[in-house]
């Protein structure tokens, strides 16, 4: 097959994750002659979706935050013109091994709620929950304003002063601290129920137990419990797909099952990507969706040095052990929680079917499936190392083992769930391998630590000028409104503007051409 040199481009995007579609999507709306190109026929990355029959399932992110106009999420998708439903869940019900709890995003409930579910220190939980919220409530307002970490200039710091403030500044400090560091000083160390409820919260949010979190981060985490979280309508398929959709309705050019194969650079400036079928795009500037790893590759270098701590800095620990499942909507009641959360021994560690996340769409929603039935997602923290190297027989061995473990979770929050299931299919770490081509099948982003996170976070120009990383792998890290927010800081540094600016700016329109794909670009 001869080679074809596609048109010039401002940017190529690699990978259509969320972090992908994001950058593309607001570049193509500032005038950037954008080409967006993903392996998959699929969008949506980490956060994509695949069809079984009549069903259709999210791969992995299940729950949104921040879809408020003035939160991130909310923000981008009113800024390029994408309409956007979620249905909020009316509460997060959590199953523990001795008691239930519903935390209902009410902030005059929340503290009480969660006092009352564990007896004896109530004083010191409520000092601890007052401490989270004022720290939160100001994390998630200065996320709005996109803050600039790690700092690159003196600007960066001026930006960060003024979106952080002076209660901002103050809950810096608190990163210096873990949760446990926290949970010591309150003496709620002693509580094991209460340890195991934030391990768990922290675990699906951050990745890592409280102590390795730094507070301040946890803080944050722990707001979106607070806030209350959103299943989309539709399924994630309708969040990436309408993104892409806008994407291209504005000239952008979406390019699916596109496997690039390298990133050169070119004696004239600016890089040449080649894809699998030797397709070449010429542009100014590349953002890669990608981890570091598969990124290094593409550019064929080396981890080592700076570019070496980076990765590993950068780096998931963690895989997925998941299951998509589907049953006659009569097992659970409409009224249900959306989000459950199964705890199952508190003598287990908090990963490996011991800790398990159901996700439920919502009653009647066809994009999932039929209306008589419910789609449940259910996934559980696992290492990858160990499932890599197992012979077929102990992999399946081990497959069946932590689909009983899956199950009895799902019993245990749902009990007539599994009696009625009409369709069930589960993932290991290898199929995430298969399915987003990461080392091991390794997802979800680096778990937080004091040495990789805010002011000691990976930065998105790790590889130098002009090429751009976005996603769970740099500032702020894992989760779909954070890898938005990488979106949002890569296309402020490539235009020039600030978010504010970006926000306000019209809507560019590219007008196509036959021979070439675009002729001009016109401001309305």
């Amino acid at each position: 097959m001869r080679s074809q040199m596609d048109a010039d481009y401002d940017l190529v995007v690699v990978g259509a994750g969320m972090g992908g579609l994001s950058t593309a999507a607001l570049a193509q709306r500032l005038g950037l002659r954008t080409a967006l190109l993903e392996a998959h026929t699929n969008l949506g990355g980490c956060a994509g979706y695949f069809a079984r029959g009549p069903y259709t399932f999210d791969a992995g992110a299940t729950a949104l935050m921040g879809l408020e106009a003035d939160e991130p999420i909310g923000a981008l998708l009113n800024s390029i013109g994408v309409d956007f439903a979620a249905l909020k869940t009316s509460c997060y019900r959590v199953h523990l091994p001795d008691r239930v709890l519903d935390i209902v995003p009410d902030p005059s409930t929340f503290r009480q709620t969660l006092t009352e579910a564990f007896p004896g220190h109530e004083r010191a939980q409520s000092l601890f929950w007052k401490l989270q919220e004022a720290v939160g409530t100001t994390l998630f307002r200065v996320a709005a304003r996109v803050p600039r970490l790690p700092l690159r200039s003196f600007g960066d710091l001026l930006h960060n002063v003024r979106v952080l403030g002076l209660s901002g500044s103050l809950t810096g400090l608190l990163s210096l601290l873990t949760v446990s560091d926290l949970l010591r000083l309150f003496r709620l160390d002693r509580d094991p129920a209460f340890v195991a409820l934030i391990a768990m919260l922290l675990q699906d949010t951050a990745q890592a137990g409280p102590e390795t979190v730094p507070f301040a981060n946890a803080a944050a985490c722990l707001q979106a419990y607070r806030l209350g979280m959103c299943r989309p309508i539709g399924g994630m398929r309708s969040l990436s797909e309408g993104i892409g959709s806008r994407f291209a309705s504005m000239g952008g050019d979406l390019r699916t099952a596109t496997l690039v194969d390298r990133i050169e650079p070119r004696e004239e400036g600016g890089f040449k990507v080649v894809t699998r079928r030797r397709q070449r795009f010429s542009t100014r500037q590349v953002a890669m969706n990608l981890p570091l790893d598969l990124a290094a590759g593409l550019l064929g270098r080396a981890l080592e040095g700076c570019l070496k701590k980076s990765e590993q800095q950068s780096k998931p620990a963690w895989s997925a052990f998941t299951g998509y499942l589907a049953f006659d909507r009569a097992a659970v009641s409409d009224g249900t929680p959306l989000f459950h959360q199964v705890l199952r021994d508190y003598s287990l560690p908090i990963h490996d079917g011991n800790n398990v996340l159901i996700s439920l769409s919502p009653p009647g929603d066809e994009g999932y499936g039929p209306s008589g039935s419910r789609v449940a997602t259910l996934s559980t923290h696992t290492l990858p190392s160990e499932w890599a190297n197992l012979d077929r027989e102990s992999y399946e061995a081990k497959k069946s083992d932590y689909t009983s473990r899956m199950l009895a979770a799902l019993k245990q929050a749902i009990p007539e769930a599994p009696e009625r299931l009409v369709h069930a299919e589960f993932a290991s770490p290898r199929s995430f391998a298969r399915y987003t081509r990461r080392t091991l099948g390794a997802v979800g982003g680096a778990p937080v630590s004091r040495g990789n996170s805010n002011f000691l976070a990976v930065d998105s120009d790790v590889f130098g000028p002009n090429l751009w990383v976005v996603g769970d792998s740099v500032f702020p890290g894992q989760g779909t409104m954070a890898t938005v927010l990488s979106a949002i800081r890569v296309v402020e540094r490539i235009s020039g503007l600030s978010w504010d600016q970006i926000r306000k700016q019209p809507t560019s329109e590219v007008v196509a051409s036959p021979e070439r794909g675009f002729v001009s670009r016109s401001i309305v």
